[in-house]
C-alpha cells in the first residue's frame, strides 16, 4: 500500500508540473504566432524601406567616387576625346583616348567599390515607427539595424550623347554608366540592392558642323 501511495504521489506531481507549464507553453506559442505574423507583415515593408535608403546612399556614393577620381586625376574633355580638325579648323573626327579612358574607368570601379563598403549603418537603419505605415510614427522609435554585408559586382561603361546647343553648335557629353550591387544584412535575411547611375565625366561644345566620323565612341568603348 505504501508503494502504491508513493507512485500516486509521483504521478500527481508530474501532472501538477505539467499543468503549471501549460500557461507558459501557451504564452510562448502565442508569442511565436504573433512574431510570425508581424514578420510576414512588416518584412516586406522593411525590405522596401531599406532598399530606398540603400539606393539613395549608393547613388551618392557613386557620384562622390567619380568626382574624386576626376579631381585626383585632373581629367578634362581632352583626356577622354581627341578632336581632329582640317586646315580650315573644321572638326573632322572625334577619337576616344582608349588607354587613358580604360585606366580611368578601372579607377572609378575601384573607388565606387571602396565607397560602397563604407556606407553608414546608422543611415541605413529603419525606424520602427516607419514600419507601421502611420504618418505620425514615421521616423520615430529605435531603428532596425541594417548594414552592408558585402559589395557585389560593380561595372562601368562609357556612353556618348550629342545634342543641339545652339546655331551650328553641338554639345558632346561623355558619361559613365555605372551599375553596382550591395547585399544588405537585415534581421533574418540578406537583401540584394542594385543601382544604375549615369554620371557625366566630360563635355564640350563643338562649333560648326557635327563631324561625320566618331571613332571608338560607341557605348562600352574607351
Amino acid at each position: 500500500m505504501v508503494v502504491k501511495w508513493k507512485r500516486l504521489r509521483a504521478v500527481l506531481r508530474r501532472e501538477s508540473g505539467l499543468m503549471k507549464a501549460l500557461p507558459v507553453l501557451a504564452a510562448l506559442a502565442l508569442a511565436g504566432a504573433v512574431l510570425a505574423g508581424l514578420n510576414g507583415r512588416l518584412g516586406p515593408v522593411l525590405d522596401a524601406k531599406a532598399s530606398i535608403q540603400a539606393t539613395n546612399l549608393m547613388t551618392q556614393a557613386i557620384d562622390i567616387a567619380v568626382d574624386n577620381c576626376l579631381q585626383e586625376n585632373d581629367m578634362n574633355y581632352g583626356d577622354f576625346v581627341t578632336i581632329t580638325t582640317d586646315g580650315a579648323g573644321k572638326v573632322t573626327s572625334l577619337t576616344s583616348n582608349t588607354a587613358a579612358n580604360s585606366r580611368f574607368k578601372r579607377r572609378v570601379v575601384e573607388a565606387v567599390t571602396r565607397q560602397l563598403t563604407t556606407l553608414d549603418s546608422d543611415a541605413l537603419g529603419v525606424p520602427l515607427g516607419s514600419l507601421t505605415g502611420q504618418p505620425l510614427l514615421s521616423g520615430k522609435g529605435p531603428s532596425v539595424r541594417v548594414r552592408v554585408d558585402s559589395v557585389g559586382e560593380v561595372t562601368a561603361d562609357y556612353a556618348n550623347s550629342f545634342t543641339a546647343a545652339g546655331v551650328n553648335q553641338t554639345l558632346h557629353r561623355v558619361s559613365l554608366d555605372i551599375t553596382a550591387t550591395v547585399y544588405l544584412f537585415l534581421p533574418g535575411e540578406i537583401l540584394p540592392v542594385s543601382v544604375s547611375s549615369s554620371v557625366c565625366v566630360a563635355e564640350t561644345v563643338i562649333v560648326g558642323e557635327t563631324p561625320d566620323t566618331y571613332l571608338n565612341l560607341e557605348k562600352g568603348n574607351g
